[in-house]
């Protein structure tokens, strides 16, 4: 797993050398740079952790949750598949192809069996890097929900989510 570190220190490297040559993104790259040298510390330190055997406590989601930052600006970054491949170019395109072989290898499958926060780390990388879909490792599980909730309506119309039946 030495190797996702090396992967993403020559990635930021390749990120640097172009924000100080094209001026028109620096403002950007310097933000994506921040952006995965933050995620590479994370990777790091749930790799450690996972080699220690033990495990973060999976949190509870905060979606609809109101973030106390209210003056933070943050940068919107695009959200197309390969926008950075296609904004950098070659000099960007080898580090997405290493990461998708990367997954590929079984200690890192054991890794993201183990550890699925990285999962949450990594999406966002490879869509940034390749255009291709997702690896089934990495991809977002979607919730299972229990069973679907119908409701009866006092006119005798059934309600089923996105469905609507008439009564018999």
């Amino acid at each position: 797993m030495q190797i996702l570190s090396l992967i993403l220190t020559d990635l930021k490297a390749a990120i640097a050398a172009r924000a100080a040559r094209d001026r028109t993104l620096t403002v950007l790259l310097v933000a994506v740079w921040g952006r995965i040298a933050r995620m590479g510390t994370r990777l790091e330190r749930l790799i450690a952790l996972w080699r220690a055997g033990k495990q973060l406590p999976v949190r509870a989601s905060r979606a609809g949750l109101v973030c106390a930052r209210r003056n933070v600006t943050r940068v919107k970054f695009p959200t197309a598949p390969g926008w950075l491949r296609r904004r950098l170019g070659y000099e960007v395109a080898a580090f997405g192809s290493q990461l998708q072989h990367l997954l590929t290898e079984a200690e890192c499958a054991e890794f993201l069996a183990a550890m699925p926060q990285a999962g949450r780390i990594l999406r966002p990388l490879l869509r940034m890097l390749t255009p291709d879909p997702l690896p089934e490792l990495v991809r977002k599980v979607a919730p299972v929900v229990p069973g679907a909730l119908v409701l009866a309506d006092p006119a005798g119309v059934v309600v089923a989510p996105g469905i609507q039946f008439s009564g018999v």
